[in-house]
């Protein structure tokens, strides 16, 4: 039978099976990559907390803590534009 693929810390017992799903979902969207907002290639990685890099163009900018882009930096962008 294959391994289920584990994402860093085990949240094993702790919190129950809701804190569990919650804490893999997130896990999994912020190690994916991302669409690069200048080059628009699927190459964007975290660096860091709220920091995202190009691994293609270099280009590094601020986000979210797990996505690149929140509600409310978009909306910021309707605003101002």
């Amino acid at each position: 039978m294959p391994r289920k693929k584990t994402y860093g810390l085990r949240l094993r017992t702790r919190g129950g099976t809701s804190v569990r799903k919650q804490w893999t979902r997130i896990t999994q969207i912020k190690r994916r990559k991302h669409k690069c907002p200048r080059c628009a290639s699927p190459s964007v990685k975290r660096d860091s907390v709220g920091v995202w890099d190009c691994r293609k163009c270099g280009y590094r900018f601020a986000g979210g803590a797990y996505v690149p882009s929140t509600r409310t930096g978009q909306a910021s962008h309707r605003i101002r534009s």
